[in-house]
């Protein structure tokens, strides 16, 4: 029986890459971009934890998705409020064309049709 395949992530787009026994690198097909394969044997050990002290309080890792949009938030009175999301996944296999010109365009829809304050659209795009 074989070992499952291992996987990485290419280190230039973050691709999946199933990596064959034994090799030290790889072309992924997407960016072309050469991934270099370390030897686990050659890994430092991990440290070694202290459990006889408690462990200290850790602040988690700051999301790059928690970002607020440049600029003031949208106006908060009236009716009518409208977030639109344009989300492209660049430089990922799943990469859509024509998000943020679609997000756009439904701004200019609800300003210029459907009467929407322009300070109450909040745009969010990626």
């Amino acid at each position: 029986m074989q070992p499952p395949p291992m996987l990485v992530n290419c280190g230039h787009c973050r691709t999946p890459l199933q990596l064959p026994p034994g090799v030290r690198s790889i072309r992924c097909a997407i960016c072309q971009g050469v991934t270099q394969i370390a030897d686990p044997r050659a890994a430092p050990y991990p440290p070694r934890v202290d459990h006889s002290q408690p462990p200290l309080p850790q602040m988690p890792a700051p999301s790059p998705y928690n970002h607020a949009p440049p600029g003031p938030p949208p106006s908060a009175h009236g009716r009518r409020k409208a977030v639109i999301c344009g989300i492209s996944y660049r430089y990922s296999r799943h990469e859509l064309k024509g998000c943020i010109n679609d997000a756009k365009c439904m701004k200019y829809l609800l300003i210029n049709k459907f009467r929407f304050p322009e300070s109450s659209i909040l745009m969010l795009t990626v």
